[in-house]
């Protein structure tokens, strides 16, 4: 297929947070490198994330109605019912327009009318999930794809698919390439705490709190807190108050590979994209899953990097100050936990995610 006159087109659908757009503009940074002559176009929402974040990486953008049927309320889901016919026609429309060799489906809402238009009209499609359980479009999408990529093995059988090729995540090359840049004369262990760009109200409050059983680590911890924009003169205050004056309190943090890099224990949420890019740095957490996330995916992503021995997983419903401070504690207190967590984090990382994705995106362009 493709359009006269241009090299192989690679369509790719979906969108609405950063952990699917990201990758996927890594995935269509990698197909074009391979040849000049490639386009990539992005179909997506306008209510997505895609909308300022494709543009910006120089990748041309299309827009079909579509909305979420899971996790809405009534009347939202309804209205998503009744814009599916119209999103489908938009997307069999653009398909046919931009004539895609291959489609790659991410996740998000417009994933499903655009790969289910690819597959009516001959065009070969792949999905790649990056959680460990995968989103309601994938998991439907899964019975008629051409193939299917996950980046957890824990993917495979929740999307029913025995062939799953299991590639990881796309993750910047900045992080596998990142080193501490600390002083050789800083001593002290180094805590790293954010919850996302906007932060996180209870990883924020149990943290806060947590301080005054952690007063006897006071000479031997440094503290990084990124706090998200709305929080930050309350946990300053709080710092303030504590044996950790000097801590870094600050509302965000970019870039935050730098940050990882420099940290020796990371607490934080756990999206597919963050433990990714831990284990591409190496470095022992404390995950705390955010709780309302769909069907419970990051407990599952948090429990995969828990099993491989690179975390520690305190769900929202056990989050105590105490007992965070308990685990903070035993890391910082045993001198080989830190690395050897980070080691263990290490052994989920993926340096080849992108190019896997991509060989298998030209694989089955071939194949079909």
């Amino acid at each position: 297929m493709g359009v006269q006159g241009v090299g192989e087109t690679l369509m790719i659908a979906g969108g609405g947070t950063g952990g699917h757009i990201y990758p996927a503009i890594a995935i269509a940074q990698e197909w074009m490198a391979r040849d000049a002559t490639r386009r990539v176009v992005f179909v997506g929402t306008e209510r997505g994330l895609e909308k300022t974040i494709v543009p910006k990486a120089g990748f041309p953008l299309e827009f079909i109605s579509v909305g979420g049927l899971k996790g809405k309320g009534l009347g939202d889901t309804i209205k998503g019912l009744f814009r599916l016919p119209a999103g489908f026609a938009q997307a069999f429309k653009l398909v046919g327009r931009h004539r895609p060799n291959v489609v790659l489906g991410v996740g998000g809402y417009s994933s499903g009318p655009v790969l289910l238009a690819a597959k009516l009209r001959g065009v070969p499609t792949l999905i790649h999930d990056s959680n460990a359980f995968p989103g309601l479009t994938n998991r439907i999408l899964a019975r008629f794809v051409t193939a299917a990529a996950i980046a957890f093995e824990a993917a495979a059988p929740r999307l029913k698919r025995s062939d799953a090729v299991l590639t990881g995540n796309p993750i910047r090359k900045e992080f596998f390439d990142a080193v501490s840049n600390r002083p050789a004369d800083d001593t002290r262990k180094r805590l790293l705490i954010f919850g996302g760009s906007q932060g996180s109200r209870s990883i924020n409050d149990a943290m806060t709190a947590a301080l005054l059983f952690m007063a006897p680590l006071r000479d031997r911890l440094l503290i990084v807190h990124q706090t998200g924009p709305k929080e930050l003169e309350r946990v300053q205050q709080a710092y303030r108050d504590s044996a950790f004056g000097d801590a870094r309190v600050v509302p965000y943090l970019d870039p935050i590979v730098d940050e990882i890099a420099a940290a020796d224990v990371v607490v934080c949420r756990s999206g597919a994209m963050t433990v990714g890019e831990l284990a591409a740095v190496g470095r022992a957490a404390i995950l705390i899953p955010f709780a309302a996330a769909t069907d419970n995916h990051q407990e599952l992503n948090a429990r995969a990097v828990e099993q491989a021995g690179g975390a520690i997983v305190i769900t929202e419903n056990e989050l105590t100050p105490e007992r965070l401070a308990f685990a903070i504690t035993g890391i910082v207190n045993d001198p080989g936990r830190t690395s050897a967590m980070g080691a263990a984090a290490k052994t989920l990382a993926s340096p080849d995610a992108t190019k896997k994705i991509v060989d298998l995106l030209e694989k089955i362009e071939r194949s079909e």
